[in-house]
């Protein structure tokens, strides 16, 4: 009877010092893995924001860049008009002669 109480207790031995620290090291990793997901979780939203913030640059780029915001800024800011036919370009031929002056003096022509 001994020997199977010895046996046993060898048996139960080997298992417990086994399996205790494999469940040990199994702990760890599962909350080393559920450290790294959270951390992912947050690069991700971090990521996403900066995509958010690219995208808005860029609907403001396009708004910015588009014809009829440049046709505008150019009425506005230059007093430019827009024409469909370069047969309708009238200049003054005094304005012409003008900056002809202007420019001789200032480039010494």
């Amino acid at each position: 009877m001994k020997k199977k109480e010895s046996t046993f207790l060898k048996k139960l031995l080997f298992v417990t010092l086994t399996v205790i620290p494999l469940l040990f090291f199994y702990q760890l990793f599962i909350k080393e893995v559920k450290s790294l997901n959270s951390l992912k979780n947050e690069k991700l939203q971090v990521l996403r924001e900066k995509e958010n913030k690219v995208e808005q640059k860029r609907v403001a780029y396009q708004k910015l860049t588009s014809e009829d915001e440049i046709v505008n800024r150019a009425k506005d800011k230059f007093q430019l008009i827009r024409i469909d036919r370069i047969d309708d370009i009238n200049v003054n031929s005094n304005e012409i002669k003008n900056l002809e002056k202007k420019i001789s003096k200032k480039y010494g022509k």
